[in-house]
Protein backbone atom coordinates (compact mmCIF):
# COMPACT_ATOMS: atom_id res chain seq x y z
CA UNK A 1 0.00 0.00 0.00
CA UNK A 2 1.20 3.50 -0.73
CA UNK A 3 2.07 5.27 2.24
CA UNK A 4 -0.04 8.83 3.05
CA UNK A 5 3.24 11.10 2.80
CA UNK A 6 3.98 9.91 -0.97
CA UNK A 7 0.25 11.08 -1.32
CA UNK A 8 0.40 14.52 0.30
CA UNK A 9 4.13 15.35 0.85
CA UNK A 10 5.52 14.96 -2.59
CA UNK A 11 2.91 17.57 -4.08
CA UNK A 12 3.35 17.15 -7.70
CA UNK A 13 6.51 14.80 -8.22
CA UNK A 14 5.68 12.23 -10.44
CA UNK A 15 5.90 9.51 -8.54
CA UNK A 16 3.51 11.30 -5.95
CA UNK A 17 1.13 11.41 -9.07
CA UNK A 18 1.61 7.73 -9.77
CA UNK A 19 0.86 6.91 -6.64
CA UNK A 20 -1.97 8.67 -6.10
CA UNK A 21 -3.37 7.33 -9.77
CA UNK A 22 -2.47 3.80 -8.57
CA UNK A 23 -4.44 4.29 -5.00
CA UNK A 24 -7.23 5.89 -6.61
CA UNK A 25 -7.91 2.87 -8.85
CA UNK A 26 -6.98 0.75 -6.17
CA UNK A 27 -9.94 2.59 -3.90
CA UNK A 28 -12.56 2.07 -6.40
CA UNK A 29 -11.68 -1.70 -6.48
CA UNK A 30 -11.56 -2.29 -10.27
CA UNK A 31 -8.80 -3.52 -12.42
CA UNK A 32 -6.75 -0.81 -14.60
CA UNK A 33 -8.53 -2.28 -17.59
CA UNK A 34 -12.17 -1.38 -16.24
CA UNK A 35 -11.40 1.60 -14.75
CA UNK A 36 -9.77 3.04 -18.07
CA UNK A 37 -13.01 1.62 -19.50
CA UNK A 38 -15.13 4.27 -17.46
CA UNK A 39 -12.60 7.22 -18.54
CA UNK A 40 -12.55 5.91 -22.49
CA UNK A 41 -9.65 4.78 -22.48
CA UNK A 42 -7.24 1.70 -22.78
CA UNK A 43 -5.68 -0.24 -19.87
CA UNK A 44 -1.88 0.27 -21.54
CA UNK A 45 -2.77 4.01 -21.69
CA UNK A 46 -4.14 4.05 -18.24
CA UNK A 47 -1.09 1.95 -17.06
CA UNK A 48 1.26 4.50 -18.67
CA UNK A 49 0.16 7.09 -15.89
CA UNK A 50 0.47 4.50 -13.25
CA UNK A 51 3.56 3.62 -14.12
CA UNK A 52 5.24 7.11 -14.58
CA UNK A 53 6.09 6.59 -18.25
CA UNK A 54 3.87 9.15 -19.01
CA UNK A 55 2.66 12.79 -17.15
CA UNK A 56 -1.06 12.61 -16.65
CA UNK A 57 -2.74 15.37 -19.17
CA UNK A 58 -4.87 17.80 -17.73
CA UNK A 59 -7.65 16.83 -19.97
CA UNK A 60 -7.26 13.18 -18.56
CA UNK A 61 -7.30 14.55 -15.03
CA UNK A 62 -10.56 16.41 -15.94
CA UNK A 63 -11.88 12.33 -17.20
CA UNK A 64 -10.88 11.33 -13.63
CA UNK A 65 -12.97 13.99 -11.80
CA UNK A 66 -16.04 13.87 -13.60
CA UNK A 67 -15.85 10.08 -13.57
CA UNK A 68 -14.38 8.96 -10.06
CA UNK A 69 -15.12 12.86 -8.87
CA UNK A 70 -11.40 13.38 -7.76
CA UNK A 71 -10.68 16.76 -7.60
CA UNK A 72 -7.81 18.30 -9.83
CA UNK A 73 -6.14 19.51 -6.83
CA UNK A 74 -5.55 15.74 -5.01
CA UNK A 75 -4.61 13.92 -8.52
CA UNK A 76 -1.72 16.98 -9.19
CA UNK A 77 -0.96 18.31 -5.65
CA UNK A 78 -1.97 15.80 -3.11
CA UNK A 79 -4.44 18.04 -1.27
CA UNK A 80 -7.25 16.04 0.23
CA UNK A 81 -9.10 18.41 1.49
CA UNK A 82 -12.14 18.22 -1.68
CA UNK A 83 -12.14 14.12 -1.72
CA UNK A 84 -15.26 12.38 -1.24
CA UNK A 85 -15.72 11.49 2.32
CA UNK A 86 -15.22 7.60 1.41
CA UNK A 87 -12.16 8.41 -0.42
CA UNK A 88 -10.48 10.57 2.50
CA UNK A 89 -11.62 8.28 5.38
CA UNK A 90 -9.91 5.65 2.89
CA UNK A 91 -6.35 6.93 2.35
Amino acid sequence: MTGLSMLEDQGDAREAVCARLTRIRELSGLNKKDFASKLDMSAQAWGEYENGKRDLPLSVAKKLRKAYSVPLEFTYFGIKSDLPHRMAIEL
